[in-house]
């Protein structure tokens, strides 16, 4: 469970997320939506400490399993809480070299142990079975929906407890969007997963919890059904009557 609590954040004399508590659920997907430059990707960064890595402060308490998260070194907690960027990152390496390169960094050598692990994790990401005879290809080649879902495959090697992606669909066709959906709900249970969207139908279709920011606050979390039927606030009603 990563709970939040009173966590106030920003950069310098800016104060961008205001005083926000909640919970996020074990095994489920939470959307976090709202107006563009609400704060939702700088929450977003509050979970794994990146806000502070790129300049900022942060104020309050962010526990994972009831541990302070800032008692954790960044490399343990980034192990337990990837992310997905909204530009997948994917290095200059073959497809394959993408996995073991960093199942070689945390330690794994054996190559049938790689192997298995790259295989499972492109699997999971819905992918090996569109490039299981290109792995020594250069991953830049891949089109943008398949690099996204390489980014997940990834992040999975270490087998996180939670991961965060930053509008992973923003920038793909309906048909990679579609796969990408699916293997966040094939795979919620095994993982939990926090996803910034911008999309409210895809939070609509995905969801099981919703986020509702405005100005740097959170106004509403709650389940899907009851978000979408019957939004509190009226920021949230203005959006979804826009959908």
């Amino acid at each position: 469970m990563l709970t939040i609590e009173q966590i106030s954040c920003g950069f310098g004399r800016q104060e961008i997320l205001h005083d926000i508590s909640l919970a996020i659920p074990e095994g489920k997907i939470t959307a976090i939506v709202g107006q563009s430059g609400c704060g939702k990707t700088t929450f977003l960064k509050t979970l794994n400490r990146m806000i502070e890595e790129e300049g900022g402060f942060c104020k309050g308490k962010i526990t994972l399993d009831g541990e302070d998260i800032k008692r954790l070194s960044t490399e343990i907690l980034r192990t337990r809480i990837g992310m997905v960027f909204q530009q997948p990152i994917v290095f200059p390496y073959s497809i394959e070299k993408n996995l073991s390169y960093v199942l070689k960094y945390h330690g794994i050598r054996d190559s049938k142990e790689i192997e298995r692990i790259t295989r499972e994790c492109l699997q999971k990401a819905r992918l090996y079975d569109e490039i299981k005879d290109q792995l020594k290809k250069s991953a830049k080649k891949l089109s943008g929906g398949q690099k996204q879902r390489l980014a997940i495959a990834r992040s999975l090697c270490v087998n996180p407890e939670i991961l965060l992606l930053d509008e992973p669909c923003s920038a793909l066709d309906m048909k990679n969007t579609i796969a990408i959906e699916e293997t966040l709900l094939e795979l919620k249970g095994k993982y939990t997963f926090v996803i910034v969207t911008h999309n409210l139908a895809q939070a609509k279709r995905i969801a099981d919890q919703i986020i509702f920011m405005d100005q740097g606050r959170v106004l509403e979390v709650t389940d899907t059904k009851t978000f979408f039927e019957h939004p509190s606030s009226e920021p949230a009603r203005e959006q979804i009557q826009y959908m």
